[in-house]
């Protein structure tokens, strides 16, 4: 998730300034509020499953203002269930990931160091 890297680069910054650390804690809070779990993407039949235990997982697209996942296919249409996207689109494209996940522990090192001084 793109998402995820953008956040790496801003916690590597070595002296972010407070408007920057709110946008640090946004970010973080967004990824952390928006985990799916209990779901689990099967890899082979390239479906969403119910899985107690299973995630965080976040979906590669989110919609402005309602933050519902969203996904395309090749019809140009736009969909909110990945299962309505044709198997060719599911099986060519990683419509969920578990990118955000290392990412927020490493958001969790860097507020204890900076203390949540911008929050």
């Amino acid at each position: 998730m793109e998402s995820a890297s953008l956040l790496d680069f801003l916690l590597s910054l070595p002296e972010p300034s407070d408007e920057l650390q709110r946008a640090i804690h946004a970010a973080a809070s967004w990824l952390a509020r928006h985990a799916i779990t209990d779901q689990h993407w099967h890899p082979q039949l390239r479906v969403l499953q119910a899985k107690a235990g299973a995630g965080p997982l976040w979906p590669r697209f989110a919609e402005l203002n309602t933050n519902r996942p969203i996904f395309g296919d090749r019809d140009g249409e736009l969909y909110y269930d990945v299962h309505q996207v044709s198997l060719e689109r599911r099986q060519g494209y990683a419509w969920y990931t578990e990118r955000p996940a290392p990412t927020l522990k490493r958001y969790q090192r860097w507020r204890a160091a900076f203390n949540d001084a911008a929050k």
